[in-house]
């Protein structure tokens, strides 16, 4: 077992790399985002402070923006492991605008976490 997962590795270096980049910001999302639900919940206070186009993305309902903070790390990880799979089938051009999109859509996904966690302290 440990030997195919050793030889899958060496045969598809990039696939592998993009694996552990989107499982560590999966984990990153998905712990940030139960720490923040048990720090302060969603209330109205906290509601106030998240930035507009969140606000009409959700139809500005605390219900629907707890299921976003709920689900959006399970959606990063499904989105980016079939942009991953599709790396794997295209070449050249392509496959590095791909490879920018998910690493781009990580570190942005990092900013606006980061951020609205400061603007709630």
């Amino acid at each position: 077992m440990l030997r195919t997962i050793t030889n899958t590795i060496k045969r598809y270096p990039e696939q592998a790399l993009l694996f552990l980049y989107n499982a560590g910001i999966f984990a990153w999302m998905q712990s940030t985002s139960h720490s923040i639900m048990e720090q302060i919940g969603i209330d109205s206070n906290w509601f106030d402070k998240i930035p507009e186009p969140i606000k009409a993305w959700t139809g500005a309902s605390l219900e629907s923006m707890q299921t976003l903070l709920n689900s959006s790390a399970w959606g990063w990880l499904i989105v980016s492991m079939i942009l991953m799979l599709v790396i794997r089938f295209v070449k050249g051009l392509i496959k590095f605008v791909i490879m920018l999109i998910i690493i781009g859509g990580g570190l942005y996904l990092l900013w606006q976490n980061k951020e609205l966690v400061q603007s709630l302290v």
